[in-house]
């Protein structure tokens, strides 16, 4: 038994969004395989203190939270200082002061959920004698990301975004030589990782997984919105902000012009005043936050996942496959889902060629059924989190 200690941007729980999913997911993990663990997350609310008091009870660990400095403190102090705006969103003095003192403690592990957090570990006055292995789970090549916002992106907010780009890249580099370990989503980020970034060090895949008792087929008899199109996710952050916005404007109007019955339901939490807008749209449902998303899956008659933007994997591709939905993607949306190809999904990057796989999928049922019948089958047998978390198992094991 090893004693672990956690560091998160934002308390992992409840586990309804993609980095909160995934961290929780490993920590449930970690706590089955018989680990003590310990988890230190920043807070902004007082909500996320009484997350912070469910994840403890739900999985009896110790949940420390530590709280923000006023938002435009922390980019000012970021600017002021030279570093990346990403370290100062999640710059906290009393987060800091917990990791130095961990960092030579009897703690055997230290595991980061995001490049951001590396600095902490980086700028500790205990780095060079620190006696936990230090672990970082990437998730995405962040300064990828950043680069593509800056492509998409016009000035002055171009030159933000290359800015992070570059200094979160160099934060990367220095955390994969630095680090034990480090991982990422997909071998499609590691590759990327290794041409970007830096290749003197190897980077481990490590997977998201599902809870295939929260996502599930509907039952055979039951109700379906007919001609029914659904997004999910959290809807003030960029990338679902971005493909909701483009499917919308360029897609939905061919496709109200071929299925004049066609709807389109984005559900998710905080929607931005821009996909608010989209409701101008004859047939879009806006739905803002959602106690229960998986009624959403159940109803909708076809999954879509338009984006443009997009780093790693996305989980709402993966939860529309274990629901047994029909899913029509972009190539970027399809990234790194290892049973992604054109006869598990509907796959086209272009407006006509997505809108024609968007008609396929609601008028041809039989070719819908067998799409999504092979997604099914596979996320089955590859995407439990146990497989997907068995690289960082196997890891701890060797320790």
């Amino acid at each position: 038994m090893l004693n672990i200690c956690v560091v998160a941007q934002r308390v992992p729980y409840p586990p309804n969004k993609g980095e909160k999913l995934r961290t929780f997911h490993q920590i449930e993990r970690l706590v089955q395989l018989g680990h003590q663990v310990e988890v230190l997350a920043l807070k902004e609310t007082q909500q996320d203190e009484k997350d912070a008091d469910a994840l403890s009870t739900k999985l009896n660990i110790s949940v420390s939270t530590f709280p923000l400095p006023a938002k435009l403190s922390r980019y000012l102090t970021a600017l002021l200082k030279g570093w990346p705006l990403s370290v100062g969103a999640f710059y906290s003095q009393a987060l800091h002061k917990a990791i130095n003192e961990r960092m030579t403690s009897a703690v055997d592990v230290m595991l980061f959920s995001a490049s951001s957090l590396g600095y902490y570990v980086l700028n500790s006055s205990n780095s060079t004698n620190a006696t936990p292995h230090l672990m970082m789970d990437f998730m995405d090549v962040d300064s990828s990301k950043w680069q593509q916002y800056a492509q998409a992106a016009s000035v002055p907010m171009k030159w933000v975004y290359r800015r992070e780009s570059k200094k979160i890249r160099q934060l990367e580099s220095q955390i994969n030589r630095e680090f034990l370990q480090t991982f990422l989503i997909a071998e499609e980020e590691v590759t990327l990782f290794h041409r970007t970034v830096s290749d003197s060090k190897p980077v481990k895949v490590l997977g998201n997984g599902l809870d295939f008792d929260t996502f599930y087929p509907r039952k055979k008899n039951g109700s379906v919105s007919k001609n029914n199109f659904l997004f999910t996710g959290v809807m003030d952050y960029k990338p679902n902000v971005d493909a909701v916005c483009w499917f919308v404007s360029l897609c939905w109007p061919q496709i109200k012009a071929r299925i004049p019955d066609a709807t389109f339901t984005i559900a998710g939490m905080n929607p931005s005043s821009q996909v608010q807008a989209l409701t101008k749209h004859d047939g879009i449902e806006v739905t803002g936050f959602v106690d229960d998303i998986l009624p959403y899956f159940h109803s909708a008659a076809a999954f879509v996942a338009p984006f443009r933007i997009a780093r790693g994997v996305q989980n709402k591709v993966l939860q529309a496959a274990a629901c047994k939905l029909p899913i029509i993607s972009t190539s970027m949306g399809a990234e790194g889902i290892r049973f992604a190809n054109s006869n598990t999904l509907f796959i086209a990057d272009q407006v006509d060629g997505f809108v024609d796989r968007c008609i396929d999928a609601v008028t041809k049922p039989e070719l819908a059924e067998q799409h999504a019948q092979r997604a099914y089958d596979a996320i089955l047998s590859e995407y439990s989190w146990q497989q997907q978390l068995k690289p960082l198992e196997d890891l701890l094991a060797s320790l």
